[in-house]
């Protein structure tokens, strides 16, 4: 069996002009500056942009009221704010913050050159790999921040290493306010305590494509095909082989984790939490069967995957989905943002250009399934400012579902991040509960030493990566690891026994 060891950057996640997105969700870290095809003249010192006050958000935001549950939250500290991103004190979560409980006076002992109008103290990781370790420390020596974003990709592990604390007593999501996530919630009980106060959910990732690449190759253009209930695994093959072309350095897909996406798309993830305790499904036969669809990707088989092991020192490359070359990229929503849209700037390209697509449903599925990537923010244990901390979860809800807040944030989007009409239009479809049956995988949450995304090379992710990346059967991989994982996986089910 091959092996190969490849540390992949982790997820950078950025605070939308909606609402706050989480990291682990299956995609690098976003360039520094500006990417260009190379068709283009290179863009140098274009940093990501900060959002900007904005008279719509504010105007929306000066409208909203509190729930009974949350009116009387007194919050006199400013909330200390642990990641790898600076909140954006423009964002409409912090308006909604501000209109219902104002800006904190205080400030944490040690944080007194924080500006006096903001509602955060941000403490940045050193790194993104040692984001737990960091805050491990903080812990440890009493100095907890209130906040750190949740991240499916080490849960419930993190819990288990005494990291985060339980809402229970603290939020009651039995009440109105929580009932269109409340189902989601019940899916990342561990142990029977909650943990995870679920705001928002949309797609993990989706694959995103050029119109006119698509039309060029005389292929149906995905979304339509989704639009009438054809985007199924069989129709994405068949487009797959016809586009795909090795020889002329035309590849089908690109991007860290495309592989785990499709395995949610059977409706069962590699390990769930039912009854808060983990669940394997490594033998389930939907899976078997996704997984040896995906092994044909590797260059061993017919070479439908861009050869980024062999061709970009194992990263995706942007510029090869820009100069058309790569049919699907996978990634988040936050790549028109990071790059995408800096291609449309630099190549002029319309506005109709740049598309994305869910993945596809697997044929003959009773539903559509969908790895979902879901907004929320973990309450640290050993913090302090429990007030500030509720206060901002509830702002966040309130930011991401009033009507009148998303419709200028969508407004706001537009103009601070160059989104159309069109594309929003297809992210407000995609985050609707009632778009898909939303799969929630765990595999990865169960101990960095044998489940990290930062490293392929470890029993989880060579479930996945294995195939996709070699050629080689899951079934080859499963008889391997399996012994492994279900022994962590009983290890951990029997600390909340």
């Amino acid at each position: 069996m091959k092996k190969y060891t490849k540390a992949i950057a982790g997820a950078m996640a950025l605070v939308s002009a909606v609402t706050a997105f989480s990291g682990c969700s299956g995609s690098g870290t976003p360039a520094a500056s500006g990417a260009t095809s190379s068709s283009t003249a290179s863009t140098t010192g274009e940093t990501q942009k900060q959002m900007s006050e904005n008279e719509g958000v504010q105007s929306a935001v000066g409208n909203v009221s509190a729930a009974e549950n949350y009116k009387d939250i007194k919050v006199d500290t400013k909330i200390k704010w642990m990641a790898w991103w600076d909140i954006q004190e423009a964002s409409p979560a912090v308006e909604v913050f501000k209109k219902l409980y104002g800006t904190p006076a205080n400030k944490p002992k040690g944080y007194e050159s924080v500006d006096d109008a903001n509602v955060f103290v941000n403490i940045k990781v050193t790194t993104y790999a040692d984001r737990y370790t960091g805050l491990a420390k903080l812990v440890q020596s009493d100095d907890s921040p209130d906040c750190f974003p949740f991240e499916i990709c080490n849960y419930p592990y993190s819990v288990y290493q005494n990291l985060f604390q339980s809402l229970d007593g603290i939020i009651d999501f039995t009440t109105d306010d929580w009932a269109d996530y409340k189902d989601a919630i019940d899916k990342f009980n561990w142990g029977g305590k909650n943990y995870c106060p679920i705001m928002s959910l949309a797609p993990t990732s989706y694959l995103w494509y050029r119109k006119s690449v698509v039309e060029e190759a005389g292929l149906d253009d995905p979304w339509e095909l989704y639009e009438k209930g054809e985007w199924t695994w069989s129709t994405f093959m068949e487009m797959a082989r016809k586009f795909s072309d090795p020889e002329n350095g035309k590849y089908v897909l690109d991007g860290y984790n495309p592989e785990d996406s499709f395995v949610c798309t059977t409706g069962t993830p590699l390990v769930s939490l039912e009854g808060g305790k983990l669940v394997s499904h490594m033998n389930d036969a939907n899976i078997e069967k996704c997984i040896d669809m995906l092994r044909s990707f590797d260059n061993t088989q017919e070479q439908l995957r861009y050869p980024r092991d062999t061709e970009n020192s194992w990263t995706p490359s942007y510029n090869e989905w820009a100069d058309g070359n790569t049919l699907f990229f996978e990634d988040g929503s936050w790549r028109y943002e990071e790059t995408w849209r800096k291609f449309k700037k630099k190549n002029k390209w319309e506005d109709d250009e740049v598309n994305f697509v869910p993945f596809p449903q697997m044929d003959g599925a009773d539903k559509y399934y969908q790895s979902m990537k879901q907004d929320s923010i973990m309450l640290v244990a050993g913090a302090k400012n429990i007030d500030g901390y509720k206060a901002w979860i509830y702002s966040n809800l309130v930011a991401s579902n009033d009507p009148e807040i998303a419709k200028a944030g969508r407004e706001q989007s537009k103009e601070e991040y160059d989104w159309s009409d069109t594309l929003l239009d297809r992210l407000d479809t995609m985050k609707d509960p009632k778009t898909f049956s939303g799969v929630f995988d765990f595999k990865n949450g169960i101990g960095q030493d044998i489940a990290t995304k930062d490293n392929q090379d470890n029993p989880v992710e060579q479930l996945t990566k294995g195939p996709y990346m070699t050629g080689e059967s899951y079934t080859s991989f499963r008889a391997t690891y399996q012994g492994q994982i279900d022994a962590r996986l009983a290890e951990l089910n029997k600390t909340v026994e």
